[in-house]
């Protein structure tokens, strides 16, 4: 009898100690479903999969994104989209990034980070190859605005600066695992425009791992383009 109560008291003891290990940990952040970077890096040494299926019309596509923490404050990334986009299907461009966070925020000043992102049309599935070169580059930006309402917006170009990036999103923490958000999207180009926007929800399991789901549609425009998401995101720390 003795050894049991010992064996109950150490085994409730240790399920207290993992409680209060996993309720220390950093809760996952994530750039997606959205559109927009976040201002967040991942922890030093940590690698983090976000992964999620984009449904579109004539298109069907897996969006992997990996993200490693090299530094405090950087970490290089590695974005692989992969699926069904009209009669092309396969492996599209493989991108490489890195993230670099500038600014935390103070009072009224946002928190800011860098993304650079490369890519080489030959590094993709026959469908999809190219001899082109891909680059853009974003700023991020982040205010808190409360303890449940958070502001983001980025300011990015591409296509050899001929394209402008601009996005603006409204975070709302509902609760410790439930939050959401409503975000604006548009690449403006001399040739053509697009205006776009998304709403999504997200919850989180532990503080670890993140289920996510999103619908977006453009704005602006007679065609009708509507995209849903869905997705699951995990980091492992070191």
């Amino acid at each position: 009898m003795v050894k049991k109560l010992r064996t109950l008291s150490l085994l409730v003891l240790c399920l207290c100690i993992s409680g209060i290990s996993q309720a220390q940990k950093e809760k996952i952040n994530t750039d997606r479903p959205d559109q927009s970077d976040g201002v967040y890096t991942v922890p030093k040494g940590a690698l983090q999969l976000e992964n999620g299926l984009m449904i579109a019309d004539r298109e069907f596509e897996n969006n992997l994104l990996l993200r490693y923490g090299v530094g405090r404050t950087t970490e290089l990334r590695l974005l692989v989209d992969a699926g069904k986009e009209q009669n092309n299907k396969g492996v599209k461009p493989i991108t490489f990034s890195v993230k670099q966070r500038i600014a935390q925020q103070r009072n009224i000043l946002p928190a800011i980070s860098f993304s650079g992102y490369l890519s080489y049309g030959k590094l993709a599935s026959k469908d999809f190859q190219s001899d082109a070169w891909g680059s853009e580059l974003t700023l991020a930006f982040e205010n808190e605005l409360s303890d449940r309402f958070t502001l983001g917006y980025n300011v990015g170009t591409s296509h050899r600066f001929d394209n402008l990036i601009l996005t603006a999103g409204l975070g709302y923490d509902a609760t410790e695992k439930v939050s959401a958000y409503l975000e604006y999207f548009s690449t403006i180009a001399s040739t053509h425009s697009e205006h776009n926007m998304d709403v999504g929800l997200l919850y989180l399991i532990h503080p670890q791992m993140q289920l996510d789901i999103a619908a977006g549609h453009s704005l602006f425009t007679s065609e009708d383009r509507l995209f849903t998401t869905f997705g699951i995101s995990y980091r492992f720390d070191r």
